[in-house]
């Protein structure tokens, strides 16, 4: 009987044992469980962290182009549908939004660069890396607008299916810094050759004048008859005159391009400057002995303009210096009209006219339609300048043969306007 308690003490304390053993080995393997769900969990935050701070979309898809998991929500805070989608569709392809709403349904996805390279890795079972293109893709207004991208795919299979992760980087505002970066380029290069045309032209034109000037003057020195000198001084004066106005527009054009172009304003009254400019150049044309008549045309009552009194004669004369240079005989006229918010300022005359297809370079640098006449070609760019600062627009209007009328635009609120 004895012996019988031993044993049944015996084995209850085996069981004990066992039952304890057990026990810490489960609170071993819970524990051991917690700290693979805790570094998982970790994983999983750190996974996230990256997804959402690489700045690109990350697309699981299956060979369907179906959108098994990505960071695209998690990026964009798009509220994310249980409905599966496509990579079109995710990416708010506008072929997709605008015609089927599904991706690949459309007549123009046959063409896409992007379905046509996954398609293809997945047919060869390979990667492909950094293809280039764009996208026209829908905004959270509903305006489309072109996103250049850079995408690459990583094949590879799960459970014996034919899976691609995808990810497509936004490139867009790369883009726009390299077209920027290009046209600064563009427009360096541009500014280099002008200078060197510029220098070039200005060498020449100078030297015509001054050339003129150095050896009339020499000639002068040894001239025995006052007709004769009387001459030479006329040459001597006239391209005088010539390489001043030259060296005046090569200034103006170098304050225009530095951006320094001094201009003063205040309250003009508009009649006067016509009434002025009309008789000193009828007073030029006399002096000159030429068949033209000069014509003022001013509204009866005196307009008031807040402007640059100098520049409007400045452009004004040059109308009227190159209508009288290209009118044999006939009339000038010069005057202005009211037109809307704006002063229609204009220099018309009866004088040989330009030919259309000259039209459209009138007004570029170094421009000489007859090359016989004096001049660098400088004015009637200086012009455009000068009336574009002013906030107005300039103009011509010719028939070759019958004359030219020159004109421009300037706001009568321009005051309002500064």
């Amino acid at each position: 009987m004895i012996v019988g308690l031993l044993i049944s003490v015996l084995l209850l304390a085996v069981m004990m044992f066992g039952y304890i053993s057990e026990q810490k080995n489960k609170k071993k393997l819970l524990r051991r469980i917690m700290v693979v769900e805790n570094a998982s969990k970790n994983t999983e935050k750190i996974f996230n962290a990256i997804l959402q701070n690489i700045h690109a979309f990350v697309l699981y898809i299956d060979k369907d182009f179906q959108v098994v998991f990505t960071n695209y929500y998690a990026i964009t805070g798009d509220t994310q549908t249980d409905k599966a989608i496509r990579v079109g569709d995710l990416l708010k392809c506008s072929n997709t939004s605008s015609f089927s709403n599904e991706c690949g349904a459309s007549e123009f996805c046959k063409k896409c660069s992007i379905k046509n390279k996954i398609k293809e890795a997945f047919n060869t079972k390979q990667n492909f890396t950094d293809l280039e293109t764009s996208l026209n893709v829908k905004d959270a207004n509903g305006n489309f607008s072109e996103c250049y991208v850079y995408i690459s795919g990583e094949y590879l299979q799960n459970d014996g299916k034919d899976f691609m992760v995808v990810t497509v980087h936004d490139i867009t505002r790369l883009k726009v810094i390299e077209n920027e970066l290009q046209k600064a380029r563009e427009k360096a290069e541009k500014a280099d050759r002008f200078k060197s045309e510029f220098l070039a032209n200005m060498s020449h034109e100078i030297r015509t004048p001054l050339n003129a000037i150095v050896g009339f003057s020499e000639l002068l020195a040894v001239a025995e008859q006052d007709e004769e000198r009387s001459e030479y001084l006329e040459i001597i004066r006239l391209n005088n005159d010539l390489l001043q106005q030259l060296v005046a527009d090569i200034l103006d054009i170098s304050k225009i391009e530095a951006g320094t172009l001094e201009f003063t304003y205040s309250e003009v009254d508009v009649n006067q400057i016509i009434l002025d400019l009309g008789q000193y150049f009828q007073l030029k044309s006399e002096e000159q002995n030429t068949q033209i008549n000069i014509l003022i045309e001013v509204p009866e009552i005196h307009n008031t303009l807040y402007s640059d009194r100098n520049r409007l004669m400045q452009v004004l004369s040059n109308f009227m210096t190159n209508a009288l240079k290209f009118t044999e005989k006939g009339n000038v006229t010069i005057g202005y009209k009211n037109c809307d918010k704006n002063l229609h300022f204009y220099v018309r005359d009866t004088g040989k006219g330009i030919a259309p297809n000259k039209l459209e370079l009138i007004f570029k640098r170094f421009v000489r339609l007859d090359t016989q006449k004096v001049g660098a070609g400088l004015g009637l760019a200086i012009c455009e300048k000068i009336v574009h600062r002013l906030g107005g627009e300039i103009g011509v209007d010719s028939i070759e043969g019958e004359g030219s009328t020159f004109w421009f635009t300037i706001p009568v609120d321009e005051k309002e306007s500064l």
